[in-house]
Formats: C-alpha cells, structure tokens, sequence
C-alpha cells in the first residue's frame, strides 16, 4: 500500500519549527541573510525533514529506522511529499528528490 502526504513548507512553518527545536539559524529564516549565501533563499531544516519522514513512516505501520541523506537543500516555500510503499520512503520536491531516504528493518531482540 502506498501513503503519500504533502507537508507546505511556508515560512510559518518553518518559524514555528525554529522555535520547537530552538534552532533560529537565519539561513532557515531571514531571506535577506540567505541571499548572502551559497543557497540563495532560506532552506528548510534538516530536522524537520527528519520529522515528516519518520512521522510518514509510522503512520503507514512500517517498521524501521529511517537514514536521510541530504543531496540539494529544500527551500523554504517549497511542498514537500513523502511516499512510503512498504520499506521504501521517497521525499520529492517537485519532480526533484533532494532528499534520499534509506529504512533500514528494525533490531529484534
């Protein structure tokens, strides 16, 4: 069975994410700084990408630990989707994956 769900990455968002994480970079937040930058624009925080990954992943019921690794940076305005089919987890960007998404089965005991 395959789940998607979109996740808005407006700056709202991400605003509220900063301050659940207290991370308050304003690479993630101020446009002006960001411009100064190799990236441009603000860019979503790694960890919250963490987040709806493994968030997609428990609602579907599949087990497992979930490794990212971050190829281009999303940034922030962008939708992101995440799809999972059994043990295999996509984030999109569009039609780009920055992200790639490994789930690894869990321990047992």
């Amino acid at each position: 069975m395959t789940e998607v769900s979109a996740f808005s990455l407006d700056p709202a968002t991400i605003a509220a994410w900063a301050d659940v994480v207290d991370d308050h970079n304003p690479l993630h937040l101020d446009p002006e700084y960001a411009a100064g930058t190799r990236f441009g624009t603000p860019i979503t925080h790694g960890s919250l990408l963490f987040a709806l990954a493994c968030d997609a992943l428990q609602t579907s019921g599949t087990p497992g630990a979930v490794t990212l690794r971050f190829r281009a940076p999303v940034p922030v305005g962008s939708t992101v989707s995440v799809t999972v089919d059994g043990p295999d987890l996509r984030l999109r960007c569009g039609d780009a994956e920055p992200v790639e998404a490994r789930v690894e089965p869990e321990a047992t005991p």
